[in-house]
């Protein structure tokens, strides 16, 4: 109890700004640390890598922050939670500028370790869903179902740091929990002139499907060991998320030949390093992008599937930028890959931090 109205006593008192990354503005109330305890500042930044298909704000939008501090060290304490403050439950935050700055709490000195989550559906700082260890923390887990384009799960830590008598600043650097597969282009490149002539070949849809939907907040989930129904679009396409996480609108649009699309959708889901499987049942598999298009056969439109399997898996924070050329009609099964020769599919795999790639031909 005394924990918890000193951190209501400091959060009275102390400012909460919204900056620029790494720019710190406006007045902090003026704190003074009792021997022995240290006033720590918590800030941090999004990461701040421009992504595909999301608008600027999207990108860095935060919507509820959360900070744990953690004693360190080898003692009997180790892993104890300190102090935990949070803000944007009450009524969500609208920061999209690029950071959050300034909670402050009150701690005692000593290694410490301190992690910051964004973004997360539930305030696990006090009441029922609090709670009391690192290891209690890192096991908690997040619902894809909770996800928004503009409210992507991050997390982050200081790593352990010793904390000392008097005012000190900390930034961690979050990272998003989840992988981005973005569908940048579509080019009709059909090599039978019959597929050549005007209308006959139209995009009309796109998501994913087979999307591990939890990770807990280590990062250490395995989409192998997940429940049947912790799978989002098990075979088949899925609208009940949020619109932008693994499936978008899409206008219906003729290609002709030699047409390029360049309208990119961008995709969410959690880290999946299942193989690909063609069984008729469920069981876990890799996360597949898919195109659906039609082509005119002269009478009637005849839907096709183009499934991209990722080579390598889902590995959270990491952008997989899908390039396709069609070159035949897909399959008219959507759980059973093209053909190489049916479609080229280009796959950059890219740092969602530092925009590093390399180019992958599947």
């Amino acid at each position: 109890m005394k924990r918890m109205k000193d951190i209501a006593a400091l959060a009275a008192a102390s400012a909460l700004i919204f900056s620029a990354c790494n720019k710190f503005e406006g007045p902090q109330a003026e704190l003074s640390a009792p021997a022995g305890e240290t006033l720590l500042s918590v800030n941090f930044c999004p990461p701040a890598t421009k992504v595909a298909a999301q608008t600027d704000s999207n990108e860095k939008m935060i919507r509820n922050v959360q900070i744990f501090v953690f004693r360190g060290g080898n003692g009997g304490d180790a892993g104890n939670l300190e102090v935990a403050v949070s803000a944007g439950f009450d009524q969500e935050l609208d920061v999209s500028t690029g950071s959050y700055n300034g909670i402050t709490v009150k701690c005692s000195t000593g290694e410490r370790e301190i992690w910051a989550v964004v973004n997360d559906a539930l305030d696990h700082t006090a009441g029922p869903d609090a709670v009391a260890t690192k290891d209690d923390f890192l096991a908690l887990t997040h619902d894809l179902k909770d996800a928004r384009k503009d409210k992507l799960l991050m997390v982050g830590t200081s790593g352990p740091r010793m904390l000392h008598e008097g005012r000190e600043d900390v930034e961690i650097e979050v990272r998003r929990m989840a992988a981005s597969v973005i569908l940048e282009t579509v080019t009709q490149d059909f090599s039978s002139p019959a597929y050549q002539k005007s209308g006959v070949f139209r995009v009309e849809d796109c998501y994913l499907l087979n999307v591990p939907g939890r990770v807990n907040f280590g990062g250490t989930t395995e989409a192998s060991t997940l429940p049947t129904e912790s799978w989002y679009a098990r075979m088949e396409g899925q609208t009940t998320l949020s619109e932008g996480i693994i499936y978008d609108r899409v206008t219906p649009k003729l290609l002709n030949y030699g047409d390029v699309d360049t309208t990119p959708h961008a995709f969410y889901a959690y880290p999946n390093a299942c193989a690909p499987s063609e069984d008729a049942s469920w069981c876990p598999r890799s996360t597949l992008l898919v195109l659906e298009a039609s082509v005119f056969n002269g009478h009637d439109w005849q839907k096709y599937y183009y499934p991209v399997s990722i080579a390598g898996g889902l590995e959270a924070n990491k952008q997989y930028r899908v390039n396709l050329i069609i070159h035949r009609p897909g399959t008219l099964d959507v759980n059973r890959p093209v053909k190489f020769e049916d479609v080229t599919s280009v796959v950059r795999v890219c740092d969602w931090d530092s925009g590093d790639r390399y180019d992958q031909d599947i």
